[in-house]
Parts: structure tokens; sequence; C-alpha cells
């Protein structure tokens, strides 16, 4: 039912916190593509053994970033849903379970579900946890996505046959999960699921444990939000007001 796509960089331990979560599910119609954009260390083969017949296992060339693995990875996928997860985030046990029982009875295009933060210092090995935060996005709209993304790439479940035909821009170096998202929900219908079995892990973002695109390009955000203001237009007033005041917030003039 599901494919659970993770794009990986370099990072070892935690996709093997991540495998060892996906190996946890009470729900086990899944596979697996793990796409290694880096290829320096020996892939996790006790954790892929235990996936057995549910895993693809892929080390790619060419640039590296997360844009072309998850590319690569919906290329292979066959199931009806598609999962991007980052290899640094977890799913608790019942988490496709629950995704599973909702669909079977209310198909959707695009579902997106509520969250946990772990902060955690990746100074230690394991990762030592230092508080975990339930956040609920319920109050997310199609409408406030055009404004600006509140929801994390592994809180979102799409039907795998309305983006077949959809790409991740490898050109951006951030945003390309808003862009992608922006993509889908043009023709498409978004729904919340009100479980918070995902668990986005972050640490502080100076830490070189914790060095990922996007950390460090702060000078990035707002040349980024322009573009993508301007590849999605809307004739929506309350939108457009929307995004002059965000963008007056960072004292920039928008129209």
């Amino acid at each position: 039912m599901f494919t659970v796509i993770i794009p990986t960089h370099n990072r070892p331990e935690l996709l093997h916190r991540t495998l060892q979560s996906l190996i946890a599910q009470t729900y086990t119609y899944f596979t697996v593509i793990i796409v290694d954009d880096a290829a320096s260390y020996i892939p996790p083969y006790e954790d892929l053994l235990t996936l057995q017949g549910r895993y693809i296992y892929i080390i790619r060339s060419g640039i590296a970033g997360p844009a072309e693995s998850r590319n690569m990875g919906l290329a292979l996928a066959t199931s009806k849903y598609i999962i991007f997860l980052d290899d640094d985030d977890t799913l608790e046990p019942d988490h496709l379970q629950s995704l599973a029982v909702h669909l079977e009875s209310k198909p959707v295009d695009i579902l997106f579900c509520d969250f946990k933060i772990c902060n955690e210092e990746r100074t230690t090995s394991p990762p030592t946890e230092l508080s975990t935060n339930k956040i609920s996005i319920k109050d997310v709209t199609r409408d406030s996505i055009f404004i600006r993304n509140r929801i994390p790439n592994s809180c979102l479940i799409y039907r795998r046959d309305i983006i077949k035909n959809i790409k991740f821009k490898n050109d951006l170096l951030i945003y390309e999960d808003w862009d992608f998202l922006l993509e889908c929900i043009k023709e498409n219908e978004l729904h919340h699921q009100e479980i918070n079995s995902v668990v986005i892990h972050k640490s502080g973002a100076t830490a070189p444990e914790n060095m990922r695109r996007g950390n460090t390009r702060d000078d990035l955000i707002i040349e980024a939000m322009l573009y993508l203001y301007k590849k999605y237009p809307t004739e929506n007033l309350q939108i457009k007001l929307a995004r002059q005041n965000l963008l007056a917030t960072a004292g920039v003039s928008y129209s």
C-alpha cells in the first residue's frame, strides 16, 4: 500500500534509527526505497536484512541533494501511496497502521498529519533526547500553503497516480519540498488526519553533526519565497495580502 522513499547523505547512524522505526511498524504492507547520493559508508546490511523483500537500496551518482534522490525513488515506486521520509526522522510503530485504516475508509489525494519535534544533542552517540513537543497543524489549509508551508515533508502522504509526473526541482537549494507540494495541490485536494506519530528530530543547526542543505542558507529564504510566489501566482486577494504582510515583516515590499 505504501512506498517510503528515503534520500540519504552520509548519515549512517541517523539512517539506522530511521530504518529501525520502519522495521518496528505494526503494518507491514510497505516497501522502502533508500537512495544514497554519497556512498561514503557501507550500506546498513543488518537493517536491510530485516526488511528482506521490502526494500530497494540505490547508490546514485550525480549532484548530491534530496530532490534528485526523491525523483529516482518515485520513478521506481509502484504502490498506491507515497511517503517521503527524511533520513533523520522516525515513525512511531503504529503510524502506517493508522494511515492505512484512515485511507481504506476515506481514500484521498493528499493526506497530512500532525507530528512531534524531538530536540536532541547529536554530539553523543546515539543522540541524546533533550525534549519532545507535540505540534498540531490541523489549521493548515490549501490556501495557506500558497503563503507559507508548515507541513514537514515526512508528514505528507501522496496518492502515487497524481504525482507520478511531478518532480522535485534539483536546482532549488531550499524549499524544493514546498515547491513540490504547491505543484501537487494545484489540482488535488488536501486532507488532514489528526495523528502525531511522525517524529521530526532536530539539533542545533550550527552543530556539524546536524549540517544539512538549507541549515546555513537563511540568506536564500526571501529569494526562494519570491521565486515561488511568482511561479504560483494567485487572484485570491487574501492570499496576496498575506504574502505582502509576511514579506513586509522582513522589510521586503511585494505586490
